[in-house]
């Protein structure tokens, strides 16, 4: 059985480890492949390590292959973040099951709520419009259509569930599978012992943002029982040598991006919003400095972060599709991030049963002939083009901090643990 994971590692720790022994010691997968984000976060941020460092550490610890989530995706909400792990994960065509964490592990019910938003009967997009309408923010008018279309659930258990980010994301998967028509199985196993925004670090588990706190703080000790030794290891010899990257290191690069015009054609840069930015942009002193003031009542700081990642990463709206009125990002490829001696055997079977072109270099991608398959040829170019800007970006970003040399994109291969 192959175990598919979607994941960011940033940066790896014994909650991680956890997850992949779970797959191999309780549901006895004999493989784990995971969809990895690439060198910007979700959240909008730019990863503690590089792709390649989190890539290393997880084929050391348990992991089998990687794959990398296109830059459009891992940057995206939590819809269009799940619907590019997923399309990775699903195209390889090796992968029986999902395997992913969350506070209540009631599958019944998440995939009840995962129904009612994908096929989005006119009640639901009803009760959500008037709610709206009534002065609530979108997550409370979802919250309580759910709960009115779902009379039979308590409404304190659908608020708790509602409210929780892992089962958010985990109702997006969910949605995503639906959507892609996956075979793949979902498997939920239930997040211990710290939510994901806790930053308290204690016995040995730890949120990876407590993690991250703590190397910002350079607070060594404090991690020493929350991340595997291995890659504790790794975490102290980076902080050594400063490699460490951090959301403002980004700060001077996006200061210039800001102040080029016409902002409108990024990704989520609606036009208010696009005004408030250069309303503001003089008082610009850095990327944190900037969200901060930026948010409001109506603008989450986690949107701002993606909207500044995509201006920062030129992630423009055409990099996306609608369908059935929402949207997602175009994924039109695999990218083979590494595998170990294991993860070879399986790349025997995805040679024969990858529904997508698949690379494990940029040279091979570049020399693609995309005219060959049944996709957008010049969308494909511009995912590819994104994704390796996405790499040089942080690429230089790291050079600047800590005089290293980079290894360029075109110059590497996949990791072969």
């Amino acid at each position: 059985m192959v175990t598919g994971i979607i994941a960011e590692y940033n940066p790896f720790h014994n909650g991680h480890k956890l997850q992949i022994d779970y797959a191999k010691n309780t549901l006895k997968s004999d493989y784990i492949v995971v969809a990895l984000s690439p060198d910007f976060t979700q959240r909008g941020e730019i990863a503690i390590l590089s792709k390649y460092e989190r890539a290393k550490i997880a084929l050391s610890l348990g992991v089998d292959l990687v794959v990398q989530i296109p830059i459009n995706s891992a940057t995206d909400s939590s819809s269009g973040y799940s619907y590019g792990g997923i399309k990775m994960l699903d195209s390889l065509g090796i992968v029986d099951t999902l395997l992913f964490s969350v506070e209540d592990d009631d599958i019944n019910l998440l995939t009840r709520i995962a129904d009612i938003e994908l096929n989005e009967v006119k009640l639901y997009s009803d009760t959500i419009n008037d709610n709206m309408r009534s002065g609530m923010s979108y997550p409370s008018a979802r919250e309580k259509a759910i709960m009115h279309l779902m009379p039979d659930v308590n409404s304190a258990i659908l608020q708790s569930v509602l409210k929780q980010p892992n089962n958010i994301l985990a109702i997006e998967y969910l949605k995503s599978l639906k959507l892609l028509k996956s075979d793949i199985t979902p498997i939920c196993m239930k997040r211990l012992f710290v939510s994901y925004h806790d930053t308290v670090i204690s016995n040995r588990i730890a949120s990876a943002t407590a993690v991250r706190n703590a190397i910002c703080d350079n607070d060594f000790d404090s991690i020493r029982t929350v991340v595997p030794d291995l890659a504790f290891t790794i975490y102290k010899e980076m902080q050594n040598n400063n490699m460490f990257l951090h959301p403002d290191d980004v700060s001077q690069m996006l200061g210039y991006k800001l102040i080029e015009g016409d902002l409108s054609k990024y990704k989520d840069c609606n036009d208010e919003l696009c005004n408030k930015i250069e309303n503001a942009v003089s008082s610009y002193t850095g990327f944190t400095q900037f969200r901060g003031m930026l948010k409001s009542k109506d603008i989450t700081e986690t949107r701002l972060s993606r909207v500044l990642c995509h201006i920062l990463l030129n992630i423009t709206d055409d990099l996306y599709f609608e369908e059935n009125g929402k949207i997602y990002p175009y994924t039109p490829y695999v990218y083979i991030l590494g595998f170990n001696d294991r993860g070879a055997e399986l790349m025997n079977s995805v040679k024969n049963k990858c529904k997508l072109p698949y690379f494990t270099s940029y040279n091979d991608a570049l020399s693609y002939d995309f005219c060959s398959s049944s996709i957008d040829v010049d969308k494909c170019k511009a995912v590819l083009d994104i994704d390796m800007n996405a790499t040089k970006v942080a690429n230089v970003i790291f050079a600047g901090k800590t005089s290293f040399q980079v290894t360029p994109e075109l110059s590497r291969k996949f990791l072969k643990i």
